[in-house]
Order: structure tokens, then C-alpha cells, then sequence
């Protein structure tokens, strides 16, 4: 393990050097990360969502709404199809896709981040190609058809697939496009996590979607509407469940550290872009000199910080306790 550490920072002091590599380097990676989640986002759809597309007034076919740009056009080919078009689903939803996103981009490219912008566009434009290549797959073919009458597993199956191709962009700074930017932007802006944004705003797609089937068929298939409306309920819920687990950007935590090295706060401040919180205390057993030192920081900060201390001091004692919100001035890193 210490070898592998020495070649790491070896190779981190070289990039560090030669800023052109690792830039070009960082967006091979975002561009790598960006087609297996446009891959694993088509998957899900083609596999899990579409299938249940086929009769919106059947039980059998009772669809699994995705809520986002998805659902927005799902409920367009509904409607075309109702008006007595006959345009195939997954044309149509790789072309709406992509076309509603664009508006959506410019958006991102403007409030959120360049980087960000571009690895998303190459993510929804992968998405639609893919969706229209697994119609060439059997085993997606397959996989589709065992499970049409199997309304849980269709809901799970999918929700896992898009939570974590939603996560992982979410994870390297990219998104899956749609919703995602919106909710994405909003919980930068409010420092919290994702999934709860991404849920409100698809709730409201969800009930339009809902009406809309009641007005369509003049309100006849209401059960099977409503049922509808509980499976995609279900997706939204398990998307958001996958997503806040995997993407902690924005989650925070409280670390508390009792130690005997009383200079500890500046060795920290002078390491991670947060102030710290320091209390003289003294050893209930020991009796000694005790400095106890409070910081907030981000979740994915807590091993390096944790590191750092016990470098410092081996006998110093550390708590991490998860933060709901935390109010005031902390610093997240930008989106480039």
C-alpha cells in the first residue's frame, strides 16, 4: 500500500506539473464515465421502461413513467400515437431527448459549468444512440420481454439502472441531462443533496401525466392510471434512494477531534478550504491539557482529514457525526 501511495503522489506531482496532460487526462476520464452512464441510463430505459409504453390501458401494460425529459416524452408519444400516429417509441424518444435537452444545456453551460455542459451533451447524445442500438441486442430484447407483466421488478430493475447512471455522473461532475441539470443546479445553489430536487420536480411531470391519461381516455382506465401513477411514485422514490447514497457532494459532516497538539487547527485550515472551531478542555482522567477541535466539512473530505490528524497525533481522538443542512459560509469546489 505504501509503494502504490509513493507512485500515486509520484504520478500527482507530475500532472501537477504538466497541467495540459492532466486537463486532457481529467476529460478522457469524463468522457470515459460519460458513455457507461449513457450506456447504463439506455439500458434502463429500453429494458425496463419502454416496454410498458406499448398499452397505457392494460393492466399488463401498465407504464413505469420516468418523470424528466423522459417522461416528458413518453407523454408526447402517447399522445401522438392516440392522434393516430404511428412513430416507433424508441425513435422518438431518442430524438425528443436529445432535442428538449438542448435548450436545458444552454442553461447549464451559462449557470453551472463549461466541463460540466459538455460531458453531459456527449452523455444525452450516447443515450440516444444507445437506445436506438439495443434495438439491434437480443439480449435486451429478452430482457424486455420477461419482464412486461412483472410490474415490481420493472420498477426496481429501472430505478437502480437510471439511479446509478444518474449517481455516477452526479459523482465526476457530469449529469444525465433532462431534470438532472435542473435539480443539479438547485441543490448547488441550496448546498444540499440532489435526489430531493430531482423528485419534486418529476412529482409534478408525474400528476400531469396523470390527468392528461384521464383526459385522453375521457376518464375511462382509471385504476389502471392510477396504478401507473403509484409504479412511477415507486421509481422516483428508489432513484432518489440510489442517488443520495452514491453522490455525497453536497453531504456534510461534523468532525470532532480531542488531541494534546494544540497548533492541530492551523495544520488543518492550511490543508482544506475550512475554518475550524477550537475549545480548551482538559482530561477527565488524565488531567492533561486537551484541545478539542470542531470542523465541518464534506463527506468525501473525511478520510483525508481523519488521515491527517493521526499523522499528527496517533493518540488523538476523532468523531464524525452526519449534518442534515449546515448555514453560513462552507465551501464546496466549484463546477468547472
Amino acid at each position: 500500500m505504501k509503494k502504490f501511495a509513493r507512485i500515486k503522489r509520484k504520478i500527482n506531482d507530475y500532472l501537477y506539473d504538466h497541467i495540459n496532460l492532466r486537463n486532457s487526462l481529467t476529460f478522457t476520464k469524463g468522457a470515459f464515465i460519460a458513455a457507461i452512464t449513457a450506456l447504463l441510463y439506455a439500458f434502463g430505459f429500453y429494458c425496463f421502461i419502454s416496454p410498458a409504453v406499448v398499452d397505457h390501458t392494460s393492466i399488463t401494460g401498465s407504464a413505469i413513467t420516468t418523470g424528466g425529459v423522459g417522461g416528458i416524452s413518453q407523454v408526447i408519444w402517447m399522445i401522438t400515437s392516440l392522434c393516430g400516429g404511428n412513430i416507433d417509441i424508441y425513435t422518438m424518444q431518442s430524438i425528443l431527448y436529445f432535442a428538449l435537452n438542448i435548450p436545458i444545456l444552454i442553461f447549464s453551460f451559462f449557470k453551472i459549468g463549461k466541463r460540466f455542459s459538455i460531458l453531459t451533451l456527449l452523455n444525452v447524445g450516447l443515450s440516444s444512440l444507445f437506445i436506438q442500438l439495443f434495438k439491434q441486442v437480443e439480449l435486451a430484447h429478452l430482457v424486455a420481454a420477461a419482464l412486461q407483466g412483472e410490474h415490481v421488478a420493472r420498477v426496481l430493475f429501472s430505478a437502480i439502472s437510471i439511479g446509478l447512471a444518474s449517481s455516477i455522473a452526479f459523482r465526476n461532475e457530469i449529469s444525465c441531462g433532462g431534470i438532472d441539470v435542473i435539480s443539479y443546479y438547485f441543490a448547488l445553489r441550496k448546498s444540499t443533496s440532489v435526489g430531493k430536487y430531482a423528485t419534486l420536480l418529476n412529482s409534478l411531470i408525474l400528476v400531469t401525466y396523470y390527468f392528461l391519461t384521464l383526459a385522453i381516455n375521457k376518464g375511462n382506465y382509471r385504476e389502471v392510471a392510477f396504478l401507473n401513477l403509484l409504479f412511477s411514485f415507486l421509481y422516483l422514490f428508489v432513484v432518489m434512494i440510489v442517488v443520495d447514497f452514491i453522490n455525497i457532494r453536497n453531504k456534510k459532516v461534523q468532525i470532532q477531534i480531542i488531541t494534546a497538539f494544540s497548533d492541530i487547527s492551523s495544520v488543518l485550515i492550511a490543508n482544506f478550504p475550512h475554518s475550524t472551531t477550537t475549545v480548551n478542555a482538559k482530561g477527565g482522567y488524565s488531567k492533561a491539557d486537551k484541545t478539542i477541535v470542531y470542523m465541518v466539512v464534506s463527506s468525501n473530505e473525511v478520510k483525508r482529514v481523519v488521515s491527517l490528524v493521526r499523522k499528527i497525533d496517533p493518540h488523538s481522538f476523532i468523531t464524525v457525526t452526519s449534518l442534515v443542512q449546515a448555514y453560513g459560509n462552507f465551501f464546496i469546489k466549484p463546477i468547472e
